[in-house]
């Protein structure tokens, strides 16, 4: 799977990983740290929007592509293809549905930046997988700092303080001062985003970024809180919930990776089953009635934006499912991705929208991408023998898990913070794996 020579720092990673590759050391790559940096911190401003659906992050990420595989190419080092056959299959079911679907010009474009977003997916992942780990753990941290900055714009919106814009969306009339569709005092908020859930994305992958640091615990405690009281600002209950659910099955989770016992692992156990329970609650929503029954009222201000619309949302997104389902039943292969855009509606799930509109080959894809990633993740914390590179690569996966329980009522899977996420889990993955070999080598010597 390689198209460059045999070559690559990291030797071990790379047997670890069943591909062949002779040793070469290379310097700190300091051009490639801070265009990483200058990327991480653009990432977030996702309301100035530039020709063809691009952002100013864009600009940098062009920059850092051709870059990586320059350098790729200067070195002779080998590059690595993770999530190459998902995202073919994934590709292949995106053309022939737009063949025999509506056709629309809307899918060519859709194809084009799903390929644009993988080709940069690759040339991040291979350019931080030689890193060392100290350097890709500052790079987590720079991102962290950049989260907490956008939950402070989050907070301000959602009690409307500030520039308009971090509460009006840029469709909305800006001499409005409010979004429309709410009398509420208190508002959700989109920060430098365009919209609501995609901010609540990025704070959601954010928080297990910053899980994955080095820092204390009780530093990353309390960022991580600031970081999920931005994410209430949003009123994205997709993040919200599936941020809960996805933190309690990583401890959980961690718990039994490093085999505690009795007390602690009825405690994992348990933690599991809370964090199921979370899923469960988050795919059939709250009801009003629910709510008042535990003496919560879904008119309160702080619920409206919430928890409050929990029930409604529910709804919505099943007629939109139905009313979909009537067009794909005439399209069995697919409509094409993006085409239902061109009816003047968003599907509001990735599973649907892979399966109505890339048909079944699109839905395999899919959910064949989700596990390889999850199993990826589960693989290398039992290779890892440090705890908290375990610890690392499980916050991450568990920030993926959370990215597909969101996937269920929002369309994430184009969202540049979840590839940069993934970008992050695979690039630490061969890098933990590499520095381990490289000291059990030297122990052996």
């Amino acid at each position: 799977m390689s198209t460059f020579a045999a070559q690559s720092t990291y030797k071990k990673a790379d047997l670890a990983a069943g591909h062949p590759t002779s040793q070469v050391s290379t310097g700190r790559d300091w051009i490639g740290y801070w265009l990483t940096v200058l990327y991480l911190w653009l990432l977030p401003i996702q309301r100035l929007m530039l020709p063809f659906g691009l952002t100013v992050a864009d600009l940098v990420l062009i920059l850092l592509t051709l870059y990586s595989f320059g350098r790729a190419w200067r070195t002779h080092r080998r590059l690595n293809f993770p999530l190459l056959l998902p995202m073919w299959l994934i590709l292949l079911s995106s053309l022939i549905a737009t063949l025999v679907g509506f056709a629309h010009p809307d899918s060519i474009i859709a194809i084009v930046q799903e390929i644009y977003i993988f080709v940069w997916f690759l040339a991040l992942t291979n350019l931080l997988r030689t890193f060392p780990p100290s350097d890709l753990d500052r790079l987590l941290k720079v991102w962290c700092v950049v989260a907490c900055l956008e939950s402070v714009t989050t907070l301000m919106g959602m009690f409307r303080v500030g520039p308009s814009a971090f509460y009006i969306k840029p469709t909305l009339d800006p001499h409005t001062m409010r979004d429309p569709s709410t009398g509420a005092d208190l508002t959700r908020s989109i920060g430098t985003f365009v919209n609501a859930n995609a901010v609540g994305v990025y704070l959601s992958v954010s928080f297990f970024a910053l899980l994955a640091t080095s820092w204390p615990i009780w530093l990353r405690l309390t960022l991580g809180g600031w970081i999920f009281a931005g994410m209430f600002g949003t009123g994205s209950n997709g993040a919200l919930l599936s941020t809960a659910g996805s933190f309690v099955l990583l401890v959980g989770v961690y718990l039994i990776v490093q085999n505690r016992r009795d007390i602690k692992l009825l405690g994992a156990v348990m933690g599991m089953g809370m964090g199921i329970a979370a899923v469960v609650l988050f795919m059939l929503g709250f009801s009003p009635s629910l709510l008042s029954g535990v003496g919560l009222d879904a008119r309160d201000p702080l619920l409206f934006q919430t928890l409050g619309r929990v029930s409604h949302s529910l709804a919505t997104r099943l007629d939109i499912g139905a009313w979909a389902w009537e067009t794909y039943r005439r399209h069995l292969w697919g409509t094409g991705p993006n085409s239902f855009a061109s009816l003047g509606g968003s599907l509001h799930s990735d599973y649907i929208a892979f399966w109505f509109e890339r048909g079944p080959l699109g839905i395999i894809g899919w959910l064949w991408l989700i596990g390889a990633t999850l199993l990826r993740s589960l693989q290398v914390v039992s290779q890892l023998v440090d705890r908290h590179r375990r610890w690392q690569v499980l916050a991450l996966g568990a920030g993926f898990l959370a990215c597909a329980m969101n996937a269920f009522t929002h369309e994430v899977s184009h969202m540049r913070q979840v590839w940069t996420l993934l970008v992050f889990l695979f690039a630490l993955s061969y890098a933990n794996i590499a520095h381990q070999a490289t000291h059990s080598q030297d122990d052996a010597g």
